[in-house]
């Protein structure tokens, strides 16, 4: 009895040790990505799953010390090299989503170098939480955003209208002339209406509420029935059309209150509680899906498989993969507080208001706090500039010093068609500067009602200028890399159209050389 207790004491010491090595390595992303739960709406269910899985685990603890033991040493420390090597280079290269995902890599290593696969496969379920409370790339976000934006403001301006209320619907915002005023209030569909804030919370519950709720209890944490399996996979793809639909009426419910109350009706404690109502009546709906579903996807209790008849392995080392981990820790921390460098720069606002023949017209335009927090620039510049013949365009330049927090370019494919502008005729475009030298830029011509313009835009910074946002990131891998640097802006030019669009064009390009040629003070090379 008391070779068992010693056994097990020294086994909870292991993994006590083991815990604190993989803290220490991924102590950086851990708190980032405490933080990101804390401070981002769209993935603040994070904050709970680790409560879950940790549920999940104790429930099933009987289950899993009844399982034999094979640990995978070789299999196991390949595993737990390649999450290094993921980690070491996203590190390097600022990306955080990989970071993260070196992590769940890292934990699968770990376990079947313990353990064997065999564990690894029941726990499958928790694994498949801790991926779903991982923020994707703004890039990959952005793509999914504005889609659920379009759909819910379409779902919502078909909702007002079958009530009799006037509503014009341009991108994502919905004028509505509230009964008896003269005039119209604009209704933005942003993020937190679109689907999108709900929607990976109601994904990541639809899997809970699938696994509780499976037929099976005494097939461990992951090997659901077929039914069962099936019944998950669609119970979380079903998630998606209810967040859309749920926060689409809850824009129509806003849209009726602003025709018969005015702008107080997008504004009172109301309009915020009708945002958590969402969350529950969507949890109603997929509550009931599944009720549906189990009826759907009928299976019978399956006797859990039985363990291979093999002997166990032989137990594996903790000292080495420790060791490897602390080491590891001790470089990747060293890096991570070595921190980038500085370089002097002066603030947009200094930018000339002449470049060439255009001069500025009028003072600098300032976004409000809600669009500040969510471009998260580090400085930026908007304004106008005009010809002596009456042209008028617009520049805006969003510097960011850094871009490992997280923090990086909104781009105009992402933003524009939010706010009703429809994007034609894309090309690239070589633009050539006062000394001789060109850059490859993109060209839209953008077009919302009566309005058509020209537009223009660019990566700029640490000496290298790109058109496309996915060389410019790999190019800031590269810098992160060999430079320590990750500045840089996303510039852009817009002018109207008019009736001549070849000159428009060319004016357009002229400014955009100008404007390219006098940003080196600002956005450092």
């Amino acid at each position: 009895m008391s070779d068992t207790i010693q056994q097990d004491q020294r086994n909870l010491w292991k993994a006590v040790a083991v815990v604190a090595a993989v803290v220490f390595l991924y102590a950086a992303v851990l708190a980032k990505l405490g933080v990101d739960w804390w401070s981002d709406e769209n993935y603040s269910h994070g904050l709970l799953v680790p409560f879950v899985i940790g549920f999940i685990v104790w429930k099933g603890w009987g289950g899993l010390r009844s399982q034999t033991k094979n640990p995978s040493s070789w299999l196991g420390a390949i595993i737990v090299i390649l999450a290094l090597l993921l980690l070491f280079a996203s590190t390097l290269a600022a990306e955080l989503f990989t970071q993260r995902i070196s992590l769940a890599l890292m934990l699968a290593g770990i376990v079947v170098y313990f353990f064997g696969t065999r564990i690894l496969n029941l726990l499958a379920v928790p694994f498949a939480l801790l991926l779903l409370a991982i923020p994707i790339p703004q890039i990959v976000f952005n793509r999914i955003a504005i889609p659920l934006q379009m759909w819910a403001s379409q779902i919502a301006v078909w909702g007002i209208r079958l009530f009799e209320v006037p509503a014009l619907r341009n991108g994502n915002v919905i004028d509505i002339l509230p009964r008896g005023a003269t005039q119209t209030i604009s209704l933005e569909v942003v993020e937190a209406c679109s689907g999108i804030r709900s929607l990976m919370t109601l994904v990541t519950l639809a899997l809970i509420l699938a696994y509780f709720t499976r037929r099976d209890d005494a097939r461990g944490l992951a090997n659901l029935s077929t039914a069962d399996f099936w019944r998950a996979v669609v119970l979380m793809i079903a998630a998606v059309p209810i967040a859309v639909v749920t926060n689409a009426t809850r824009v129509t419910a806003t849209g009726l209150m602003t025709y018969y109350y005015g702008k107080p009706a997008t504004e009172s404690t109301q309009h915020d509680i009708s945002g958590w109502l969402v969350y529950v009546v969507a949890l109603a709906m997929l509550i009931g899906v599944n009720i549906v579903l189990k009826r759907v996807f009928k299976g019978g209790k399956t006797a859990p498989p039985t363990a291979p008849a093999t002997a166990p392995a032989p137990a594996a080392a903790a000292l080495p993969l420790i060791a490897v981990l602390v080491l590891s820790g001790i470089f990747i921390n060293w890096f991570v507080h070595r921190g980038e460098v500085q370089v002097p720069r002066k603030a947009l606002t200094e930018l000339s208001a002449q470049l060439g023949d255009w001069r500025q017209k009028g003072s600098e335009i300032k976004f409000d706090e809600q669009i500040v927090s969510v471009l998260r620039t580090t400085d930026y510049t908007m304004r106008e500039y005009t010809l002596p013949d009456g042209r008028i365009a617009n520049i805006y330049v969003g510097y960011y010093a850094s871009q490992r927090t997280g923090a990086t370019y909104h781009s105009p494919q992402n933003c524009l068609p939010g706010a009703g502008w429809v994007m034609r005729d894309p090309q690239y475009i070589n633009i050539t500067t006062s000394d001789g030298g060109t850059f490859a830029a993109n060209q839209y011509i953008i077009e919302n009602g009566i309005y058509r313009e020209v537009m223009i835009y660019w990566y700029q910074g640490r000496g290298r200028t790109e058109a496309s946002e996915y060389l410019d990131k790999i190019n800031t891998v590269i810098d992160s890399v060999t430079r320590r640097r990750t500045d840089g802006a996303i510039v852009r030019v817009m002018t109207d159209v008019g009736t001549d669009e070849a000159t428009s064009l060319a004016a357009a390009s002229d400014l955009a050389a100008r404007l390219a040629a006098a940003l080196p003070p600002f956005v450092p090379e």
